[in-house]
């Protein structure tokens, strides 16, 4: 499980709650997979997971890109190129899921591939962006 802490701040009230609504449904996810039989709300849940997970990253990459530029912070390009890894893991997830279902072992490769993202892009990349907004 994944608590919100001040490292997670990027100096952005916007992207600091898209990331926390990230983490919350993250933290939802992992709660799912201790459990054998999905429920019907835990389906439905899945189902509004992957909506959300293509709204978060058409919006919110879109959004935090314009906050690297034009606060120019170094880590824009390595930002950018994080974004396209993350849509081209999701759709393949998305094709996987629509073939076969959400089984487990979709939805553990789901769950550690948000887990690093959460400790290897928005710890390491977006955080970069806190020191050039309060500048």
């Amino acid at each position: 499980m994944v608590l919100w802490n001040e490292q997670f701040a990027t100096g952005s009230s916007k992207l600091d709650l898209q990331h926390r609504t990230l983490i919350n449904n993250i933290n939802h996810l992992e709660e799912m997979l201790t459990t054998t039989n999905l429920t019907r709300e835990e389906c439905e849940f899945l189902i509004h997971l992957v909506g959300f997970l293509e709204s978060y990253a058409n919006t919110h990459f879109s959004f935090e890109e314009h906050c690297m530029e034009r606060f120019r912070c170094p880590a824009h390009q390595q930002n950018k190129q994080a974004h396209e890894r993350f849509l081209s893991f999701f759709q393949h997830f998305k094709e996987r899921y629509q073939k076969e279902g959400f089984r487990r072992e979709i939805l553990l490769a789901l769950h550690k591939m948000l887990s690093l993202w959460i400790e290897e892009h928005i710890l390491q990349v977006d955080a970069q962006l806190r020191p050039c907004i309060k500048g």
